[in-house]
């Protein structure tokens, strides 16, 4: 028997991800850790598994997780897109537990991984819920609204399932800059847009839409709340310790009362 360590390699993706925590579950060797490919650093201990995704695989863990309750699946998915270098090897913590355990597993706070699991799914669930409320739409010159974030995590999917409910009648797009992510809703369905390298290029640096592609109400708009925003301003009663809790100054790029 191969009782060397083993690091359990993906491709980034969830299916990959949710793949190689099985293979791990399953080694009859030592795990050294589950990695996405673009996070590992190679040790000369460790022999490398490079795992190739199987939707089929992946699949029947997420769904094992789901016919737990519905925590484990959400820790496991918040845990994904927290994008933290350590979440593979949390979920393969994650789904040992839950063998181990069944359902009570999302409760077993001794567990270390379970603990940082539950640390990571707060950190997404509260960014996707400040998120919504600080995302600015803008309306370019067909009618399509578009709104640019860059959120720490990868919580695109949350912020889009909510305006699905708010803007179910408007065509939109959401972007995320940063992982260069876009997701399009068309009234029906949502899907994955790519937008324009040299449009993307321009909201990246000056964290607005070029003025000749937005529609001339948005501008009337975008003047009269900045009108308002400064017109109800109290500079005696201004309490920036407060604002930047309430309205972080990393998402300030995309917002146009403070742009």
């Amino acid at each position: 028997m191969n009782t060397a360590p083993d690091t359990f390699l993906y491709d980034g993706s969830f299916d990959g991800l949710l793949t190689a925590v099985a293979y791990a579950v399953k080694s009859q060797a030592p795990v050294a850790g589950v990695y996405a490919e673009h996070h590992y650093m190679p040790t000369l201990v460790a022999g490398i598994r490079q795992i190739k995704t199987e939707r089929e695989q992946a699949q029947r863990l997420f769904s094992y997780l789901n016919s737990l309750g519905r925590m484990p699946a959400r820790l496991a998915f918040n845990g994904y897109l927290s994008e933290d270098k350590e979440s593979a090897n949390y979920i393969h913590g994650l789904v040992r537990e839950c063998l181990r355990l069944g359902k009570s597993a999302a409760d077993y706070f001794a567990s270390e991984p379970i603990r940082n699991l539950k640390g990571l799914d707060k950190k997404v669930s509260f960014e996707a819920h400040r998120l919504n409320g600080l995302i600015r739409f803008r309306i370019l010159k067909d009618g399509l609204q578009y709104a640019p974030i860059e959120p720490d995590h990868n919580v695109i999917s949350y912020c889009a399932n909510h305006f699905i409910k708010r803007l179910a009648n408007r065509r939109w797009i959401l972007h995320d800059i940063a992982r260069d992510l876009a997701l399009f809703w068309d009234c029906n369905t949502l899907q994955p847009v790519s937008v324009a390298d040299d449009f993307t290029s321009f909201v990246a640096e000056n964290g607005e839409v070029p003025p000749e592609e937005m529609a001339e109400q948005e501008l009337h708009y975008q003047q009269l709340w900045n009108s308002f925003h400064a017109a109800i301003s109290n500079p005696a009663r201004e309490n920036h310790k407060l604002q930047r809790q309430l309205m972080p100054k990393r998402y300030w790029k995309y917002l146009v009362e403070v742009g």
